[in-house]
């Protein structure tokens, strides 16, 4: 038996906390026998801000300690061993049919993490990515930026190697480290993440060490035999009675496969489209729409802390609330000294979005503040009509604002007054905003509830609502508004032989969680094709 201790407070690195767990326990020093680190976090509730850990602890007649430690104390049993990712699933060794060959589309957490899982189950993987690697579309993303370089529809910061993610704050928050997240995380370290997201509570990456990890996890699955094809966009799929047998490339290349992974992500609408005129089922689903909100980092911080920060890390927060006729508002990745970037694959179109680097060292904080949309607000019907209900709004954003791919904007407390902003403070977004009364190019739905949101965000963060604060819009990407229908084996219910996956095919909402989605449709592939090899 070994033991789980939580609520303890953490010295800090390089801090033996042996004492201090031996003094919780009511024992000696010298019974401590051996201890890890499984998770901190920081609690900043009250004005005396403290990181408290939880602790895997051995120690010398554990059942005794159990016994008189009620609180604080249990047994560390398989399924906690499990949920911090002690136990490391590796794919099990198969050999699959002569002949048989994955193509997986979209090289985003869930398209990388499905073609590891396969690969090191012994397929046959093809990986197609409509953008460039990641080396490639920094420089691409951070010209148009700069107003050197047209955006490019197909590598930007949506598109390209590492997907959407790898233009954010790297967000990989999970409350467990369960056998499969056990997989995700212990990958991540593998290929260059820090050691501490095993442990961290708020573990977060930073875009630049997304771009760091990238390269890495591509040359492992070149070691593994994945064929990687950079630049080059699935265009349609080929189908028999049996199912589908092929990708048609941009190049006019038809590649044949036994089974196709599509995993586009939430801003391929073409992508989208070429499912569903192969036969692939598919439903509307709601999302959430609104505008990202930038206050200086100070103010957040001293909300936060309760004063100044000192040694604390930049400070963070979670809001929501749900409105008298029940519409729900909330803010939705928090990106602590980061900065507002532009968004878009489509020229013609405003669209916003947060980063954070690691160091999270911005003078600005932001986070989006966005309302739920049901499927009944959008104006047209279809699978694909809540693309149509962003499009309209994404059009309206950018012609408010001028065209120049410039954002519109307005101080948070003109837009609760409802008066235009005469001005607008200095922000981070690189292409310039242009002041808009936002309530003209967002529909009424949205300008309410965001106006409700902010009054009550106000009451837990002291300063959300006021003058330092800037809205910059529109946040419409921040989820896809279609789901593809897939049965318990993660097959599509129509169309034998896709694999829909990933937060652009309904099954994610993150860099984890698509990672997982992703890693789980390759495990239900090699299942359902690979044959075991008898163990020798």
């Amino acid at each position: 038996m070994t033991l789980c201790v939580w609520n303890v407070d953490w010295p800090g690195e390089g801090v033996d906390p042996a004492d201090a767990i031996a003094q919780i326990l009511g024992i000696g020093p010298s019974r401590v026998q051996a201890v890890r680190l499984l998770k901190k976090s920081l609690d900043a509730r009250k004005r005396r801000q403290v990181w408290k850990a939880t602790y895997r602890v051995e120690a010398l007649d554990e059942a005794d300690i159990l016994e008189r430690n009620k609180h604080g104390v249990r047994d560390w049993t398989k399924r906690d061993a499990l949920r911090h990712g002690d136990i490391d699933p590796i794919p099990p060794s198969r050999t699959f049919p002569d002949g048989f060959r994955v193509v997986v589309v979209g090289a985003g957490p869930a398209g990388l993490y499905a073609s590891l899982y396969l690969a090191e189950s012994g397929a046959d993987v093809l990986l197609l990515e409509r953008g460039e690697p990641v080396e490639d579309r920094v420089g691409t993303v951070n010209g148009h930026w700069r107003g050197k370089r047209e955006l490019n529809p197909e590598s930007n910061v949506v598109f390209g190697e590492g997907g959407s993610g790898t233009f954010s704050d790297g967000k990989i928050y999970t409350r467990r480290r369960d056998g499969d997240l056990g997989y995700i995380f212990r990958r991540l370290v593998d290929f260059g993440a820090d050691r501490e997201v095993l442990q961290d509570a708020w573990a977060h990456l930073g875009t630049d060490k997304v771009r760091a990890i990238l390269p890495v996890f591509r040359a492992r699955l070149l070691e593994l035999g994945v064929e990687f094809r950079h630049n080059c966009r699935a265009t349609e799929l080929q189908v028999d009675e049996q199912g589908v047998t092929g990708v048609v490339t941009g190049e006019g290349h038809v590649e044949p496969c036994s089974a196709v992974v599509i995993a586009g992500g939430h801003s391929a609408r073409d992508t989208a489209k070429m499912m569903l005129v192969a036969g692939a089922s598919a439903e509307a689903r709601p999302i959430a729409i609104g505008v990202r909100v930038e206050h200086p980092q100070s103010m957040v911080d001293v909300a936060r802390y309760h004063g100044e920060r000192n040694e604390l890390p930049a400070a963070s927060y979670r809001l929501a609330e749900e409105l008298p006729d029940g519409t729900k508002v909330r803010t939705f990745c928090m990106c602590p000294g980061g900065m507002v970037v532009p968004a878009s694959n489509h020229p013609g179109r405003a669209v916003v979005n947060g980063m954070s680097f690691a160091a999270r060292r911005s003078h600005w904080a932001n986070s989006a503040v966005v309302v739920e949309v049901e499927p009944s607000h959008y104006a047209s019907t279809g699978p694909l009509a809540g693309y149509d209900y962003q499009d309209a709004i994404e059009r309206a954003c950018f012609d408010a604002a001028g065209g120049h791919d410039k954002a519109p904007a307005q101080r948070v407390d003109d837009f609760i007054a409802g008066r235009p902003s005469e001005e607008l403070p200095r922000t981070s977004y690189p292409r310039g905003v242009h002041p808009v009364d936002l309530s003209t190019v967002l529909p009424p739905h949205l300008v309410n509830g965001i106006k409700a949101g902010l009054q009550a965000f106000e009451r837990t963060v002291p300063g959300f609502a006021s003058s330092s604060g800037v809205l910059i819009a529109p946040e419409t990407r921040t989820t896809s508004p279609v789901r593809f229908l897939r049965d318990d084996d993660y097959v599509s219910t129509t169309l034998a032989g896709l694999y829909p996956s990933g937060e652009g095919a309904g099954y994610g909402g993150g860099i984890v969680s698509c990672a997982l989605d992703g890693m789980r449709v390759g495990r239900a592939i090699a299942q359902h094709f690979g044959v075991e090899v008898d163990p020798e």
